[in-house]
Parts: structure tokens; sequence; C-alpha cells
């Protein structure tokens, strides 16, 4: 019987080998050796977890409150379904709790022409160049709100701001029954107050709210006031209540002042544009070291710049490409000027790299003379449907961005 062959070598060398093998898959899977690498999992942007956003731009094109500002006014015309106030709200998605002053459309009945160039208005829209906004739902936003309420302090073109949101917001707002005590109790104050409905039985809360302060200091010390403090000297016309007492309520502030400074001797005795911006920025000075020692982690602070305002505001009939300087009205206001109190804030914030204040540039509206609200007289205020609009769809992109780091934190 012949002699079996023995098995090659290169058969046992095969075998050896899977059993090396089998033996290393086998301790790579073990929990406690990591021998492979693991699965790579996207890490989710928190802005994605908030239930009022909609759309969220890639990281790479998300708009900062500068890029928003360079881009052009498209000429697209608003569609209405009818020449009516109603159709006019229902073309721009407005549901206003209340009749302002600068809602241009309404006087249909007074002027009717005054309705044509508020449709005119809107046949603008703002397109930024090379960026875009994080897209929110307006309801889901004031549901938001009603747990982080937002506080707009400043003069009338605050109240302006306030009064758009009011109306981009309004569906699901409600005028505040149960006192929400915005004005530290004294009776003579003056509060914008606004609720969701979610919370309109609880005592004290508030979702939106507004208080009129047109220099955010008393200027006869530059005192921050409290309840019950007088006024104090005032340059010209208007009201400067007290606000920080209602700072603890709100998690977004929104704060503003400028139109109303001038220069005055109280400042110096050359009454020049110097003396001037010294004492704003020794005023504004105040303003910021309180506010850096008084806002809570949780809280986010927006410095809104000042839009520019014009003599004979008549003449703009369109937007411009290139916006024309503002004017100095002689012994009234100093809007020449506006752009230097900006760059007080903006400078300061940009200096600080503080999380909890933004400055919220809204210069888009240097190109629209033509949306002024009255085209004789106020050349500084704006329409009710207008640019004031595209001002809020940038800070609701802003509020998202806020919430979404506040999340991750």
């Amino acid at each position: 019987m012949a002699t079996p062959q023995l098995k090659s070598p290169i058969v046992y060398t095969i075998s050896i080998v899977s059993l090396l093998m089998l033996f290393v898959l086998y301790w790579a899977w073990r929990d406690d050796i990591l021998l492979l690498p693991e699965p790579h999992y996207a890490i989710p942007d928190p802005i994605s977890s908030l239930d009022f956003v909609t759309r969220i731009p890639s990281h790479s094109l998300q708009c900062t409150t500068d890029t928003f500002n360079t881009g052009t006014w498209v000429h697209r015309p608003l569609q209405l379904k009818e020449n009516t106030i109603q159709g006019m709200e229902q073309a721009v998605n407005y549901h206003c709790r209340g009749n302002f002053p600068h809602k241009c459309y309404r006087r249909l009945h007074d002027n009717p022409s005054e309705f044509n160039r508020s449709v005119k208005i809107m046949d603008y829209s703002w397109e930024p160049d090379t960026c875009a906004l994080i897209q929110v739902d307006p309801r889901n936003l004031t549901a938001h709100l009603a747990h982080h309420p937002l506080l707009m302090v400043g003069d009338s073109i605050t109240q302006l701001q306030f009064e758009s949101l009011n109306c981009l917001l309004g569906q699901d707002l409600v005028n505040v029954k149960l006192d929400a005590n915005m004005t530290g109790g004294d009776p003579k104050l003056w509060a914008g107050q606004l609720v969701h409905p979610s919370r309109v039985q609880e005592q004290g809360a508030v979702t939106l709210a507004y208080l009129r302060s047109d220099y955010l200091v008393r200027l006869d010390d530059f005192k921050l006031m409290e309840p019950f403090d007088e006024e104090g000297y005032l340059i010209g016309k208007g009201s400067n209540f007290p606000w920080i007492h209602a700072l603890d309520k709100f998690s977004y502030i929104v704060i503003n002042t400028g139109p109303h400074w001038h220069a005055d001797l109280k400042w110096g005795p050359h009454q020049s544009d110097k003396e001037l911006i010294q004492a704003f920025t020794k005023a504004m000075d105040v303003v910021f070291k309180y506010l850096k020692q008084h806002i809570k982690p949780h809280q986010r602070v927006w410095v809104r710049s000042t839009p520019y305002g014009h003599a004979k505001c008549s003449q703009y009939k369109k937007p411009d490409t290139v916006p024309h300087a503002p004017t100095k009205k002689e012994g009234e206001y100093q809007w020449d000027l506006l752009e230097s109190f900006d760059m007080v804030w903006k400078n300061w914030i940009e200096t600080e790299k503080d999380d909890r204040f933004r400055f919220l540039n809204v210069s888009l509206s240097n190109l629209r003379g033509d949306a002024h609200s009255s085209p004789d007289s106020d050349c500084l205020h704006t329409c009710l449907p207008g640019p004031v609009d595209d001002w809020n769809q940038l800070f609701f992109h802003e509020i998202a961005q806020a919430a979404g780091s506040l999340v991750s934190s």
C-alpha cells in the first residue's frame, strides 16, 4: 500500500494565519479593547433642535449682522388680492394688535395716495449679496418668547421696531391683563406689554415689551434712573423713563439711543460736535458697565444701530444704490452723527468679545429714503410695512443663533 503524502507546508501556513485572524477579530469586537476605529457620528447643529427654526443655511453661508446689510433692494411688485387694508395685511402676513401711527397703509380712507405709496414701498425686497438668514416660523417663535421674553428699550425708532414685531408676531399675542409691573409701580409711566395666550393668566407674565428712554440715562448726572426718579433735564421733546428695573424679566433685550442727542451747553461751552460725542460716550459707558455687571449668562443684549434721517425726504421715490449722507437739523437733531454714536457701541462690543452682547446693524434702511412715514416732515421714521420688518427678520436669525448657543452650552 502506498504511503500517504505529507500535506504541503502552504496548507499549514494558511491554517495558522486563519486562526490568528479569527483571534484578532474576536478581540477587536470586545467592548474593553478597541482595535478598530469607531464609526463617525455627525454632531447635530444645536440650532436644529429649536422648534421655531424652519431652515438653516450651511454655517459658511449664514449672515452676520454686517454681511446681511451688504445687498440690494430688488423690485418685486407686491401682489395684492384686493386694494384694501386687509389685503395689505394679508400680503405681508401682518397680525397687528393696535393701530400704530406709522402704519401708512391705514391712511387709505383719509389719503388714498398714501396707501398706494405704501404698496410701492413693499414692491422692493432686500437681498443680501453673499449670505442667507436662518428662517423661523412666527407662531413657534412667539411660543418660544413666551418663556424667553423680549424687551425693547429706546426712543421712537425702537418703538417702531416694537410695532413691527407686534404685527409680525401678533397672531399669538394679547394685551397683558394681569399687571406685569413693567413701570415699577409708577402710575405716570407707560409701557408696551403683550403676552402669549398660554401665560395670560399668570401674574407678572410678559412676552414682548417696550419702554421709552430717549437717552438711556438722566442727562443731569448720567444716572441710570429707577422708578419714581425725576426725568431731569431733556434736550427738546421726548421721554426718558427708567428701564433697568425690568431687565431681570427678560431673556432678550434690544436697546438704542442717538436720534435725540445734539450739541448743547450742558456738554461744553462751544456746543460742538466733539463735546457732544464725548458726552454721549461718557453716558453710554455708564450703561455698558452696568449691563456687563448685571446681565446674566442666559440673557442676550443687542445694541441696534440707528438708520439715517434726511431732510426733504419727499425727493426720494425709490431705493438708492448708494446711501445719501444724513443731514443735520440745526438746534434740534444731529442725524449726521448717528453713525458716530453707533460706532461707540460697535467698537466696545467687538473689543469685549462677550457672548452676551451683539451689535445689530440695520444700515440696509439707509438706502430707503422713499420709505419714510411722512414724505413732507418726518424723515427718520419709516412706514409699516417697510424696511423695519427686514430688521426683524435679521433679528429672528440672531435670536436663533443665540438660543442655539445656549442649548449647546
